[in-house]
């Protein structure tokens, strides 16, 4: 799963970066920057701020990815032993990989609302919401295993 979901996140990454590229020419020089609550364009910039979406990206997957890599320092919400650990360390990466390829997917849609105005600001607020589900879920699934 681990493997599936950094493959995912790259994939994701590298094809945003070739939207960009390709693109290029067509974006316009000024661009919004930033949006309210309503998903209403409150700041303008050149369109090379449109560089801070795969860095974004490519900084939280590489953070996400390290941290993943050393179990020991996770704060974990129980006691991690011999007959739990497998649960808690499945529930924890796939807890991981899901946050990924959010983030990734709401940076690009950061990206889409600058470049298309009129681009629907939902399904950003929809990754969000699959964030915290899975951070939710995942601490009931780990709580779970001190009861088994």
């Amino acid at each position: 799963m681990r493997k599936a979901t950094n493959i995912i996140s790259i994939v994701l990454i590298v094809l945003y970066i070739v939207f960009l590229v390709i693109g290029w020419n067509s974006f316009p020089a000024e661009l919004p920057t930033h949006f309210d609550a309503s998903g209403m364009a409150d700041s303008f910039g050149p369109k090379n701020s449109l560089f801070v979406e795969p860095a974004a990206m490519l900084g939280l997957f590489l953070l996400l990815a390290v941290v993943e890599s050393f179990p020991k320092i996770w704060n974990i919400p129980v006691e991690v032993i011999e007959d739990n650990e497998e649960n808690v360390l499945s529930t924890c990466y796939m807890m991981f990989g899901i946050l990924k390829i959010a983030i990734i997917l709401i940076c690009a849609f950061a990206g889409f609302m600058c470049i298309y105005p009129g681009f629907p600001s939902w399904p950003m607020y929809l990754m969000i919401g699959a964030i915290l589900l899975t951070i939710a879920v995942s601490v009931l699934k780990i709580y779970k295993t001190r009861f088994e």
